[in-house]
């Protein structure tokens, strides 16, 4: 079973959690582990390439499925930095390469 407060996995036998402290009495106080944790993969890697639907799922599932739901959330938010970085590179490569364009078209129309 998995705490609720922290989503770290707990004893099924167990009254408090102990990582966080937060008692734990009934079934509505603990989240069951994943069903499928080879889907996990799964659902990150659709949250690396759609960050937007790892975002949706990290919210809808943060509380049923915490182990997926972080995967999902991580993969999208490891995807938005690279599509940041990726965009900048990007810029600066495109930027220089006008530019030096732009300083032997002007060098050529002055001659």
């Amino acid at each position: 079973m998995y705490c609720k407060n922290c989503g770290k996995e707990i004893d099924d036998n167990a009254y408090v959690c102990p990582n966080c402290g937060v008692k734990v009495e009934s079934e509505s106080n603990v989240v069951k582990a994943d069903a499928d944790s080879g889907s996990k993969a799964g659902w990150g890697v659709l949250s690396f390439f759609i960050p937007l639907v790892g975002l949706i799922l990290f919210l809808m599932w943060k509380n049923e499925r915490p182990q997926t739901s972080k995967v999902c959330g991580i993969c999208a938010l490891v995807s938005f930095i690279f599509s940041v970085v990726l965009c900048i590179v990007y810029g600066i490569i495109v930027g220089s390469m006008l530019g030096s364009m732009l300083n032997t078209l002007s060098v050529s129309i002055l001659k």
